[in-house]
């Protein structure tokens, strides 16, 4: 099973040679550039998951007084970026009010509500968010979900994400880039089975498919596609513009370990996460 796995591993992933673009200014780049984090999920299998009583998943408090979107936040106004749009909608309020607008961080926030109160999905409150004016159209934004965190991650990764996106637009005429990582654990028994006999197994088998983070750069390009072919039911980008962009050849990618990633979308990830940051990670 191992050989099977690594040459799927090489054939779905092939490296590049890291590097950073010296003719790029990333800072000033950054400085010019909307932060978009989507915290509108209704977070159902996050409910009661503190004891403080937080419903909204965006807003669950970390070990070190900081809440996910927070955490967030402060990670990407450190890294220079000055401006930000939170896509709400359930217990929108409660955000707008503890983002306060971004002064809390010295920078800008300001809150979109979704019109719709069962959700219009990432690529509808986008939309949204950009015909009402609360986020500008005609610029690269980079959207993170409010859940998707990383940990242990030892460069700084808004500077780093990018410079990955400043050399798939030079390379490939890049609509987008995203953040992927290398895989992801199996959540059962794997196994290897030859002619209903079964010749091998293993727990939780890592499985080296490369999977998305939640976490990408829309060019002015990709927003203006949006615009043009909004989907017609609720979506998000991933599903409706993605399988275009790389069938083109022009959706770049920064791939990360798995270790580093953790989407805070269940108990046991909150615990996992909150360990981490409570290590300093």
């Amino acid at each position: 099973m191992h050989s099977e796995l690594q040459q799927l591993a090489h054939s779905l992933h092939v490296p590049k040679a890291a590097g950073t673009r010296e003719d790029v200014d990333l800072p000033a780049i950054a400085a010019g550039m909307v932060v978009v984090l989507p915290a509108g999920g209704f977070g159902y299998r996050m409910r009661a998951a503190s004891d403080t009583g937080v419903t909204q998943k965006s807003l669950l408090p970390l070990p070190n007084g900081e809440t996910l979107i927070g955490r967030l936040i402060r990670q990407y106004a450190a890294a220079g970026f000055k401006q930000f749009v939170a896509l709400v909608n359930y217990e929108g309020a409660a955000v707008e009010e503890h983002l306060a607008g971004g002064a809390p961080w010295s920078v800008e926030v300001r809150c979109s509500y979704d019109p719709q109160a069962v959700g219009s999905g990432r690529t509808g409150a986008m939309l949204n968010a950009m015909t009402n004016g609360t986020l500008p159209g005609d610029r690269a934004v980079l959207v993170h979900n409010a859940d998707c965190h990383l940990m242990g991650y030892t460069g700084n990764f808004p500077l780093d994400f990018l410079n990955a996106h400043a050399a798939a637009l030079s390379e490939c005429g890049a609509v987008a880039t995203l953040a992927a990582i290398d895989g992801i654990p199996y959540p059962f028994t794997g196994m290897s089975i030859r002619e209903g006999v079964v010749t091998e197994i293993e727990m939780y088998p890592f499985i080296p498919v490369p999977v998305h983070t939640g976490i990408t750069v829309l060019t002015a390009e990709a927003l203006a596609q949006i615009r043009q072919h909004p989907p017609d039911v609720k979506g998000n980008f991933e599903r409706d513009y993605f399988p275009r962009w790389a069938a083109e050849g022009r959706l770049g990618a920064m791939v990360l370990p798995y270790r580093h990633w953790v989407a805070v979308d269940d108990r046991k990830a909150y615990k996992l996460f909150c360990e981490a940051v409570e290590r300093g990670e």
